[in-house]
Parts: C-alpha cells; structure tokens; sequence
C-alpha cells in the first residue's frame, strides 16, 4: 500500500461554499501547525523529503483512522490516530524528532483515573489531557508504553467490562450502550463482538439461560 506523505489539494472545481483557495491554504496551514504543536512542541510545518512512502507502521494507523472516519466513530479513537500518524511521518520522513519518550507515571494515573469516573460520558482526548497535564502527543506515547494500549482503547475496555456487568444482569443491549457511553447501539456491537467474540445479545443470552437452568 502507499501512503502519501504530504497532502495535495485536489485540482478539481471548488465545491458549492467552499473556501477560496488562499483563505483555504491558510487554514490548512493552521491546522498543521496546530498538529506539528502537539507532537514535536514546534509550532511549525514539518518539511518532508519523500513525496511517497511505503512504511507499514504508518499503514497501520491510517487504515483505522480512515475507517473510523468513514463510520463516524468516536473523536477520541480518530484524534488518536491522527496524531500516530503524523508522529510517525515526522519521525520518520521529516526534521530530527525527539525519540525520548517520558515516563509520566503520574500523570498516567490521573488520566485513568479520570476516564475511569466519566466513562459514561463523551470524553475527549483534550479533556484527558488536561486532567493528567501534559499534551496530546506525550500522553499518546507515554500512556501506550506504559499500559500497552492507546487511551481510547483503555477507555473502551473499561467501558465494554462494565457492559458485560450489565447485560450478565439481564440489561438490554440498547440500554447496556448507553449506560456505558457508547454513541449508538450499533457502534457497541460492533466494538462488543470484536472485544469479546460474542455479540452482545448472544453474551447476554448465555446468562439467562443459566438462570433458567439453575431454576
């Protein structure tokens, strides 16, 4: 698969209220160095030598990001991939990156501990970072190395644990969601059935059938 490391504007018509070209290329421009921001902590637009890149680890994170893009998934999932991204395209393919990444044990605890108490809640990645106290791009390293999983995938796990709780109980999948936090019945399934192996009416029905037989 290729990979584009450097975004080209398409030279086709201009869609209906869309931006002018110059207002369009400076917004761009903000974007990026907003994003540069977060994960070398130079606010500026990274330079790269290779106009195309073949690189697995980069595949890995722009095949989810597009999927969670196209199925409109959680914000948290799709920023924490953007960030992957670019961290490994600037890592890799642009000016000299710092390697080190820092323990922040502290501020790990307080992340997890905050999406352990508003796991229920629609919760950003800004907002776990602000409550830890250090930038997207260090939390994202950091929290991966220690934990070894992503923050949103931490975040799911708690959520899908207190799920299976729920439907062991007898909970509804449709309710089970959304005491849980997901955004729709659909995205829990979806996410339930690749976590657990089982759908989650299945999981559910395997306990009411041993009630039943314990009856």
């Amino acid at each position: 698969m290729v990979c584009q490391a450097a975004f080209r504007r398409k030279r086709n018509r201009p869609l209906e209220g869309a931006l002018p070209d110059h207002r369009q290329s400076r917004w761009l421009s903000l974007e990026g160095r907003d994003l540069t921001e977060e994960v070398t902590g130079k606010r500026q637009l990274p330079g790269f030598s290779e106009n195309v890149i073949r690189d697995d680890e980069v595949i890995c994170c722009l095949r989810p990001l597009h999927e969670m893009v196209m199925n409109g998934n959680s914000d948290l999932g799709k920023e924490e991939n953007l960030l992957f991204l670019l961290s490994g395209l600037i890592q890799n393919y642009s000016q000299p990156f710092e390697n080190g990444i820092p323990e922040c044990r502290k501020e790990i605890e307080k992340a997890c501990k905050f999406m352990e108490q508003h796991f229920t809640e629609r919760i950003s990645l800004e907002q776990i970072c602000r409550q830890a106290g250090v930038s997207k791009s260090t939390l994202l390293r950091a929290f991966t190395k220690s934990k070894g999983i992503t923050p949103y995938r931490y975040l799911e796990t708690i959520r899908i644990n207190e799920a299976k709780k729920l439907l062991s109980n007898g909970v509804s999948v449709l309710d089970a969601a959304i005491e849980t936090g997901f955004s729709d019945q659909s995205h829990f399934t979806n996410y339930f059935t690749s976590f657990i192996g089982l759908a989650p009416g299945v999981y559910r029905e395997i306990f009411l059938e041993k009630e039943k037989g314990g009856e």
